[in-house]
């Protein structure tokens, strides 16, 4: 039985992919092209094919902290398409950071 990806999603040069502020519902891996990561107009990452954007958000369960726009022509997939072993692996990483965060903020609020 093989697995269908869902389509790529291609964006075009200065395009907004995820913009800071927006909920944080999904993470990206690029496919092809680069993506630019910025906020407050000073860019603070470009990135390439085979890299992700958007984790951190979802990890922490907020918002987007940062700007993307596609750099040249970009196509990205949503990482909900990938493997179930990792979509496993990544939902658990999120409930144990975000478990983390909680009690290291009622630590500080104790001390």
């Amino acid at each position: 039985m093989t697995k269908t990806l869902p389509p790529e999603r291609t964006y075009k040069d200065g395009q907004a992919v995820i913009e800071q502020g927006e909920p944080a519902m999904e993470a990206f891996l690029i496919t092809s092209g680069a993506a630019r990561v910025s906020t407050k107009g000073v860019v603070l990452a470009t990135l390439g094919e085979g890299e992700i954007f958007g984790e951190a958000a979802l990890f922490k369960g907020s918002d987007y902290g940062a700007d993307v726009h596609a750099n040249g022509e970009l196509q990205d997939e949503k990482i909900a398409g990938c493997d179930p072993l990792i979509r496993a692996i990544m939902r658990m990483m999120m409930v144990r950071l975000r478990r983390t965060n909680e009690n290291l903020s009622k630590q500080d609020k104790a001390v």
